[in-house]
C-alpha cells in the first residue's frame, strides 16, 4: 500500500509539474508571435526605407559630393565600399531593424537585450553626428586648400603646393579630433594623437619648405657671390 501510494503521489507531482511548464509555453505562445510580427514589420519598414533612402540620395547625388571631397578615394583605398549611398541606406536599414528589435525584446521580456539596443540607438545620434561631420568637413578642407592653392599661384607663390598641404592636412586634424570628441574618445588619447598628427605635420612642412625652397636659397646664395666678387 505504501509503495503505491508513493507512486501515486509521485504520479501527480510529475503531472501537475509537466502542466505548470504546458501552461507556461502556452501563455509565452502569444509574445513569440507578437515578436515575430513586429521583427517582420520591421523587417519591411527597413526595406522600404532602404529603396527610400537609395533613391533620394541619388536624386541629390550625394555621389558626386563624395568623389569631389575625397571619400570615396579614401573608401576605396580602404578597400571598402565606395557607393555612398547603398552605404547611408544600409545604415538608416539597420537602424530601422535595431528600432524594431527594441519593443520585440520588451514582448519577449528579455531586460539584457533590450537594454543593450536602447544603448545601441542612444549612441546612433552621435555616429550620424560624426559622418555628417567627416563628409561636409571633407568637401569644405578640400574647397578651401584648392582655393588657397589657387589664389597662391595667382599671387606668383612657388609653394602653393606646400600651402596646400598645409591647409588640408590642419583641417582633417581639427575634424579628426573633433569626431573623436564626438565619439567619446578619452581625451588624453585624443590630445595625445593630435599632439603626434601636429608633430608630424611640422616634420613634413618643414622638410617640404627646405625642399621647396633649396632652389631659391642657392640661387638666392649665387647672386649674393657673384656681387661680392664685382665690388
Amino acid at each position: 500500500m505504501e509503495k503505491e501510494r508513493a507512486i501515486d503521489l509521485w504520479g501527480i507531482e510529475t503531472r501537475e509539474t509537466l502542466l505548470e511548464l504546458w501552461n507556461r509555453v502556452l501563455e509565452f505562445v502569444p509574445n513569440i508571435v507578437g515578436a515575430l510580427i513586429i521583427v517582420l514589420v520591421g523587417l519591411i519598414v527597413a526595406w522600404i526605407l532602404h529603396y527610400i533612402v537609395v533613391q533620394v540620395l541619388k536624386a541629390v547625388k550625394l555621389q558626386n559630393l563624395a568623389d569631389q571631397s575625397g571619400l570615396t578615394a579614401a573608401l576605396k583605398k580602404a578597400k571598402l565600399r565606395t557607393d555612398v549611398s547603398m552605404i547611408s541606406a544600409d545604415f538608416v536599414k539597420w537602424v530601422t531593424v535595431l528600432a524594431f528589435l527594441l519593443p520585440a525584446s520588451v514582448v519577449l521580456r528579455i531586460e539584457g537585450v533590450s537594454s543593450f539596443i536602447e544603448s545601441i540607438l542612444g549612441y546612433i545620434p552621435t555616429v550620424l553626428f560624426v559622418a555628417l561631420l567627416v563628409l561636409f568637413g571633407s568637401i569644405f578642407t578640400e574647397a578651401v586648400s584648392r582655393l588657397t592653392r589657387a589664389v597662391s599661384e595667382s599671387l606668383g607663390f612657388t609653394i602653393s603646393k606646400i600651402l596646400e598641404t598645409i591647409v588640408r592636412w590642419s583641417l582633417y586634424t581639427f575634424i579628426l579630433v573633433t569626431s573623436l570628441f564626438a565619439l567619446g574618445v578619452p581625451r588624453e588619447f585624443s590630445l595625445i594623437m593630435f599632439v603626434g598628427i601636429v608633430a608630424a605635420l611640422a616634420i613634413g612642412i618643414g622638410l617640404s619648405l627646405g625642399l621647396g625652397l633649396q632652389s631659391h636659397m642657392n640661387e638666392l646664395a649665387k647672386r649674393v657671390r657673384e656681387e661680392l666678387r664685382q665690388k
